[in-house]
């Protein structure tokens, strides 16, 4: 007989909610609606409004890369979500190459925080606030980095998978299983311009970012861009 599905643990449910509650906060907040990225195509060059940047972003769990993603049974392939700190808005980044991870995106010059990866319903395959930043730099008008695509590096999420026995108040026992993820970002371009992903481990994240961003957001985007 096979087991029932493990109930994920409520710290994981929690963060689920967390990360969409700063969502639905700061859309309240500036009025907005999420922006979605769009890709681009070899042809595309940066401009001052959106500049064109490239890299990848994998699964890797328990040294298994996931890739070539599809359906079930396989992995869907990873997208993220990142809120720009110059306005608050969140952008939602699309699905990276079901054979490579592989992306290539026209997007708003600015300091990201990315607030989550994966989709939300599918607990071991989501991330609620990994504290990734990004720093997309803006376009100057000069010819060879216009053409050239900046490379933001191979993000990839570094999955364990668990499985953990855990007592309730009420003194039942209930199984959690599902996959802890750390990160890594591989340099994988030549020459070129780049500006890659990157962890800031005391990061404020939820709420604190959200406070931070409404008391500092300057120094904030310092923070991410220098």
């Amino acid at each position: 007989m096979r087991n029932l599905p493990a109930l994920p643990t409520p710290d994981r449910v929690i963060r689920v909610i967390c990360a969409l509650g700063l969502l639905v906060l700061l859309m309240l907040l500036q009025g907005c609606a999420m922006s979605w990225i769009r890709s681009a195509g070899p042809q595309d060059v940066s401009t001052p409004e959106f500049t064109v940047i490239s890299g990848r972003m994998n699964y890797i769990i328990d040294g298994e890369p996931m890739a070539p993603y599809g359906s079930a049974p396989r992995w869907g392939a990873p997208n993220l979500i990142a809120l720009r700190m110059e306005d608050g808005n969140p952008y939602v980044f699309p699905q990276v190459d079901a054979a490579t991870g592989a992306f290539r995106l026209k997007v708003p010059p600015g300091a990201y925080v990315v607030s989550q990866i994966g989709p939300p319903a599918h607990l071991g395959r989501h991330v609620a606030w990994p504290r990734l930043v990004l720093c997309v730099p803006a376009s100057h008008g000069a010819a060879v980095q216009a053409v050239q695509a900046v490379h933001v590096g191979h993000l990839q999420l570094l999955g364990t998978r668990y499985r953990e026995t855990y007592t309730l108040s009420t003194g039942s026992q209930q199984v959690s299983q599902g996959v802890r993820y750390r990160y890594a970002v591989v340099d994988e371009a030549g020459a070129g311009p780049r500006s890659l992903f990157r962890e800031i481990p005391d990061l404020p994240i939820g709420q604190r970012l959200q406070e931070r961003w409404q008391q500092d957001r300057a120094g904030l985007i310092r923070q991410i861009c220098g």
